[in-house]
């Protein structure tokens, strides 16, 4: 099965010169009957199984970078650092998102995973050592740079670590070195970006600071088929003083999650830049690790309008460890042991009198029960999470229960003995926007359909 999870058609818009750029990128999930990849013959196990894999490595990559230092990032922010640890698990075959962009003069298209997490972004460039092709109905291809009348090359200067060699000009190189033992390594460049427009014109993004990818080391085939990253986070300041994309962008991105198991569903979108990205609803502070991730304030959890007997110091960030992030990376939630058994423990005496459960749950769903999410779980009480200065997320059954099997659907949330994540699908019905200058994040429950026009 094909590594891409959900593909994303990207438009953008410009208004007059003195606005900053704006993308509006519309979600295509990979399940969508919509995508090119729609795979009809994927059963609920399939979905399920995939989800769960997914999820669970994004758990076992966030609580591995929340428990390293930032020596990297100083070095990378002081523009002396080649190794760049990006917050991204190619090694998995299911990525959330992906992104459709071109790079160069004439412009190449691009397939590239979406990281909200990450600043700095990369291309396959020609020649590309151990590089598989894009998949084939992306539409993507490799980057020769030679063919680029825009591409720029860094020189290799005192403040690069590490320089091309061999006959003719030495540019400065980059590396980057997954957790999981992947890497990617190539030249710093820039060149600049093209997005289509709405109207089916394009949109030019100049200089723009990226990796120009020359070998690729460690990544399974079937999570090639994407030609890049495409760098979305303003948390890492780029080596050599570059702005990332998201900040030139005005700071402010948001998404509006709809639904991801409607296959007919539209409206699941991305919005970057001032004016584009809605900041609406109720708001709470976050704090960002040296990563990147996004913590917040969590209060106290409810279900059915009773607030469970959990400490709070259960959602506190101690040191690197614990507290609890949004992420939208992982479709599946996760809360730290001692809330899990507490919320599992709640669902079950709730569920006691109506449900039939089934002993032992599914693998990674320790609680599962006999049925349909949209027949026997509907109308279940709500899980709600309630943030700082009075912001909540309200979780229906959608949101809290995954159909596994066709007669058989799991609480979706998982155990974790180390940070706590709230997933995309508890997400779903919210438009959720980040202003990254006031560090606060909002949540507005609303039709995401409401926000097209």
């Amino acid at each position: 099965m094909r590594a891409l999870h959900l593909l994303i058609t990207l438009f953008l818009f410009l208004s007059t010169p003195s606005v900053a750029l704006r993308i509006t990128t519309r979600l295509i999930h990979r399940d969508s009957r919509f995508s090119p990849l729609y795979d009809a013959a994927a059963t609920a196990a399939d979905r399920a199984e995939r989800s769960v894999r997914a999820s669970l490595a994004r758990l076992q990559l966030a609580s591995s970078l929340s428990s390293t230092t930032s020596d990297d990032d100083q070095g990378a922010a002081a523009g002396n650092n080649d190794n760049i640890e990006a917050p991204l698990v190619l090694a998995v075959n299911q990525n959330l998102f992906y992104v459709n962009f071109s790079i160069g003069d004439p412009p190449v298209p691009q397939l590239a995973v979406m990281d909200t997490g990450s600043s700095f972004s990369w291309v396959k460039c020609l020649p590309c050592n151990l590089c598989s092709s894009p998949s084939p109905g992306s539409g993507a291809t490799f980057f020769d740079p030679l063919q680029s009348r825009t591409y720029t090359p860094r020189p290799c200067t005192k403040e690069c670590r590490r320089c091309t060699t061999g006959t003719g000009p030495s540019y400065c190189m980059y590396a980057i070195d997954y957790l999981s033992g992947h890497s990617s390594s190539g030249v710093y460049s820039t060149d600049q970006l093209t997005f289509r427009t709405s109207d089916d014109g394009v949109t030019t993004v100049p200089d723009v600071q990226f990796g120009c990818c020359h070998n690729l080391t460690g990544i399974k085939k079937p999570d090639q088929h994407a030609t890049g990253i495409l760098a979305l986070s303003g948390k890492r300041s780029l080596p050599f003083g570059e702005t990332p994309l998201v900040v030139r962008l005005g700071s402010v991105f948001s998404y509006c999650i709809g639904s991801i198991f409607d296959r007919s569903y539209l409206y699941n979108r991305l919005s970057i830049g001032a004016g584009d990205a809605d900041l609406a609803g109720d708001s709470t502070p976050f704090i960002t690790d040296h990563i990147g991730h996004y913590f917040l304030q969590l209060q106290n959890i409810s279900l059915g309008g009773q607030v469970l007997d959990i400490p709070s110091q259960v959602f506190t960030k101690i040191s690197n460890q614990q507290g609890i992030t949004l992420d939208s990376g992982s479709e599946l939630s996760f809360l730290y042991t001692d809330a899990f058994d507490v919320v599992k423990s709640e669902v079950q005496k709730l569920a006691s009198s109506v449900l039939t459960e089934v002993p032992g749950g599914k693998g990674a769903y320790e609680l599962c029960y006999r049925g349909s999410v949209t027949v026997e779980a509907q109308g279940f009480p709500v899980l709600g999470l309630h943030f700082a200065d009075d912001a909540d997320l309200v979780v229906d059954n959608t949101g809290m229960f995954y159909q596994v099997e066709e007669d058989v659907f799991c609480l979706a949330v998982l155990r974790s003995n180390s940070v706590s994540i709230v997933g995309v699908m508890a997400q779903q019905g919210y438009n959720v926007g980040y202003d990254l200058n006031a560090s606060r994040v909002y949540f507005q429950d609303i039709d995401c359909q409401l926000l097209e026009g």
